[in-house]
């Protein structure tokens, strides 16, 4: 059973280090078709508000006035149309602090998380020093090594749902970042 929830563990440390590699937010198929998909919506409600201040120019109404309005408006349509390149630099940035900490633990990966977290140690028996090894003995230390890895498992999955999360995250905060940009 240790054996089996250690190769199970492997296999999801190397599904976490694959995950947290990922670093390609900006040209996924679904990022980019929703962001231009939004963008364009927003530039025809920006067609529709250059109509409003046509026309409340034209029949002298301050309150639409083009001099109270235009300004906000041209920031906010450099914002919307620059939105998914401004997103890229903030989550380029984020991920070369992602990408140093992964490569650290990448190298390490799974192949030698036994030994670093002293499973083998736990699963290895010497008759020197310590007297008397008992069916207790090896049971307890079989025990103690399963919930060992059990914990670990439900570790590392945790770890894995917050970084697929995270992704996802990023796919819809990059789709919508040209509609919060407008409010």
């Amino acid at each position: 059973i240790v054996w089996v929830l250690g190769k199970i563990l492997i296999l999801l440390i190397n599904l976490v280090i694959w995950v947290a590699q990922y670093n390609d937010f900006i040209n996924a198929p679904a990022v980019t078709n929703g962001w231009k998909i939004l963008r364009d919506l927003c530039n025809m409600f920006f067609i529709l508000i250059l109509l409003v201040i046509a026309f409340a120019t034209t029949l002298n109404r301050e309150s639409y006035a083009m001099k109270a309005l235009l300004p906000k408006f041209i920031i906010a349509a450099i914002l919307i149309n620059f939105s998914k390149l401004i997103c890229g630099v903030i989550i380029d940035f984020a991920q070369v602090i992602m990408l140093t900490f992964v490569n650290g633990f990448r190298d390490i990966g799974g192949g030698n998380l036994a030994d670093m977290l002293g499973i083998t140690k736990l699963l290895a028996f010497s008759n020197k020093g310590c007297g008397d090894v008992t069916m207790w003995t090896v049971m307890g230390t079989y025990m103690l090594a399963m919930i060992y890895v059990l914990v670990a498992t439900v570790v590392i999955c945790v770890i894995l749902f917050v970084l697929v999360m995270r992704m996802i995250m990023i796919w819809i905060y990059v789709v919508l970042s040209d509609r919060k940009s407008v409010v």
